[in-house]
């Protein structure tokens, strides 16, 4: 195979240098995966390749070199015709989400058209024929109907495939896929993915495949290069790189992922890792597992749903829920999108009133309460909910401060100044986060962060009940670690039962005694 892609000794940057010293190869139909962290350079790295960087950023020494059929394309000197020429006809997107790289006021059809017509010009009937040639490729249901649908009208999966089109349309040597399924179930994302590869192979398209998943990216792909704070930890054969890794860096990468059948309590962190560093940890099998679990669920529920039924005008969402929560039990929903579970966890958190079906809660003198009679700062004050996306559910104009403190407020209202401040930098603390942080806004915060701030401000209101709806699927593996090892404290410690919803079978199984499937509104194996 000849030489499509190399980077050789390239640093980007602007003053302070975030990618350096990056050297790496691809070939013609090979696949390469790039694997690391947020922050550690990735999507640069692939921003670069396309003469993309943001306006602040630039290659500051090194160069790329991709070789086109009829030419050699060298960054950072290409010239704004090779740059065109380059992304017309050498180079392939599928990002992370779709939906903010498809727009929104064009049809499905026009969009995919427009990307055809960039490199040859087809009559109307021709193009149609083209577009739907392509809507088949990747295995798009009734084309003719998403051919005039808009964006919003198709679910993620099918707005992943359209960009997956909208990149192999024009059949490019390089196909670049940053991060392409995180925030898919894993049957979508499955597909997604095989359907990548089967289209590279077919199309002979080399592909970079972004992630911080090495699991993942072991499965697909030929090398594997590990980036860390824009370094290159380690590069080489995928099954070298899983199987025999040689930075601490990679081992810890792998060591962070929950198994869920030989439970590690707490899992271990990248710096535990790197630093050989020795914890004391329990490791369950599988039996000693089931076993807790069922001690667990021998003491009588904190909370039982009998027969949950909720709709959305015509579309029946839930069809009969049942089921009951243990105190200190940590209760897991897996299901794909659309299923119903997040819609059954805002009726449990009050989000959404109760249509039909009984729902109620054991109070502490042992009294069963029914939920529907109780107003949501009641309920609010029992159960509260972590949410997926972190920096949407934190006021960006406030404080990290003021909005824990609102929660005090708004639960303790008999609390004085200096008890709030003192609960509140506790929680903090607990949350591996330092007191100075009540400071600072939202958008100083990492993901992992953020995520941990909502967890603390859920907490603040000390419920019986915790309601974590896909709070890590979209975290990096070392970050989701830190989290479900705090969660697993919280959960230990206080007594606290939680109800885990989730995509990933994986984290799910791990963190929780027992596991629910759904599917179209039902439990499958309740």
């Amino acid at each position: 195979m000849s030489e499509l892609l190399r980077f050789n000794g390239v640093d980007i940057g602007n003053g302070k240098t975030i990618v350096n010293q990056l050297n790496l190869c691809l070939h013609e139909g090979e696949r390469l995966g790039l694997v690391g962290e947020s922050g550690s350079g990735k999507t640069l790295s692939a921003l670069s390749i396309a003469g993309l960087l943001p306006g602040n950023l630039r290659i500051s020494s090194g160069q790329i070199t991709i070789h086109l059929p009829d030419s050699s394309i060298h960054f950072p000197n290409a010239s704004t015709a090779e740059i065109k020429k380059l992304r017309r006809q050498a180079l392939g997107f599928v990002f992370q989400e779709p939906m903010s790289a498809l727009n929104p006021v064009k049809s499905c059809g026009w969009q995919l058209a427009e990307n055809i017509q960039l490199t040859r010009n087809l009559s109307n009937k021709s193009l149609k024929a083209e577009v739907l040639h392509w809507m088949k490729e990747v295995e798009l249901p009734n084309p003719e109907r998403i051919y005039h649908a808009f964006p919003h009208q198709l679910s993620g999966g099918q707005r992943q495939r359209l960009m997956i089109a909208m990149a192999l349309c024009n059949h490019p040597k390089l196909l670049i896929a940053d991060e392409p399924t995180t925030a898919l179930d894993v049957r979508v994302r499955d597909v997604v993915l095989n359907l990548i590869e089967q289209l590279c192979k077919r199309y002979k398209t080399a592909l970079l495949l972004i992630s911080h998943d090495l699991k993942m990216v072991a499965k697909r792909c030929d090398n594997i290069a590990v980036l860390r704070s824009g370094l290159l930890c380690e590069y080489g054969p995928a099954s070298d790189v899983v199987n025999q890794p040689k930075h601490a860096y990679t081992k810890a990468l792998w060591a962070c992922r929950p198994d869920p059948e030989n439970r590690v309590i707490p899992l271990p962190s990248v710096k535990d890792i790197e630093n050989n560093r020795s914890i004391d940890r329990r490791v369950y099998n599988q039996e000693e597992w089931l076993s807790l679990a069922r001690q667990i669920q021998s003491t009588a529920p904190v909370l039982s749903a009998k027969n949950l039924r909720f709709s959305y005008g015509e579309t029946e969402v839930l069809k009969g829920v049942s089921f009951n929560l243990h105190p200190g039990e940590a209760l897991g929903i897996l299901g794909e999108s659309g299923c119903g579970k997040s819609t059954l966890s805002r009726i449990i958190s009050g989000l959404e009133d109760i249509q039909e079906g009984e729902l109620t809660i054991t109070n502490d003198d042992g009294l069963e309460v029914d939920l529907s009679t109780k107003t949501r700062q009641w309920r609010a004050e029992r159960i509260q909910m972590i949410f997926q996306d972190a920096m949407a559910a934190l006021n960006p104009s406030h404080t990290i401060g003021r909005t824990l403190a609102d929660v005090r407020r708004h639960f303790f209202p008999m609390e004085n100044r200096s008890d709030c401040r003192r609960n509140i930098e506790e929680t903090l603390e607990n949350m591996g986060l330092s007191k100075d942080a009540i400071h600072r806004y939202p958008h100083a915060f990492s993901g992992g962060q953020r995520q941990r701030i909502c967890i603390a401000r859920a907490l603040l209101a000390e419920p019986k009940i915790l309601i974590c709806d896909e709070s890590v699927a979209a975290l990096d593996v070392s970050v989701q670690a830190q989290i479900l090892n705090l969660l697993t404290h919280i959960r230990d410690e206080k007594g606290m039962s939680f109800i885990f919803i989730s995509h990933d079978p994986d984290t799910v199984r791990y963190f929780c005694h027992r596991v629910l499937d759904m599917e179209k509104g039902v439990f499958i194996n309740s």
